[in-house]
């Protein structure tokens, strides 16, 4: 386990020099636990504010790309809750979206479904829009 601590503590002390913009924050995570995280840069560049783990910003259209990646994370390897279900775990998560969000339709059907997610068809309304 000291290992690798340490082979993950090198990895990210690498990836701030490996970044191009301004700043940035990874995290590493194994079966839930954070094994490891860095921040580096500014949030705000013109003011000089730092990055931090803490720091929260909007992630636009790169969500998109972070729900099929987490998606097929799960569907590959599902957690051991979910096999212990022995149910798609498509159909487990599209459950879950609709206890969280009971109201929200889309496409006509009740409920959000995980190609609607795919597709950023998931009736969330645009908030730089608001």
């Amino acid at each position: 386990m000291a290992e690798e601590s340490i082979n993950i503590d090198s990895i990210l002390a690498a990836v701030p020099h490996l970044s191009r913009g301004p700043g940035g924050v990874v995290a590493v995570v194994k079966d839930g636990a954070l094994l490891g995280h860095r921040a580096w840069g500014y949030a705000d560049l013109d003011r000089r504010i730092p990055m931090t783990t803490e720091t929260q910003f909007p992630i636009c259209s790169i969500s998109k790309q972070m729900v099929c990646l987490a998606m097929e994370s799960l569907l590959r390897d599902p957690t051991p809750m979910m096999a212990e279900r022995n149910c798609d775990a498509a159909k487990q998560f599209e459950d879950e979206l609709q206890k969280l969000l009971p109201n929200l339709k889309c496409g006509g059907e009740d409920g959000v479904k995980v190609a609607d997610l795919y597709n950023m068809q998931s009736g969330i309304r645009d908030y730089w829009a608001l």
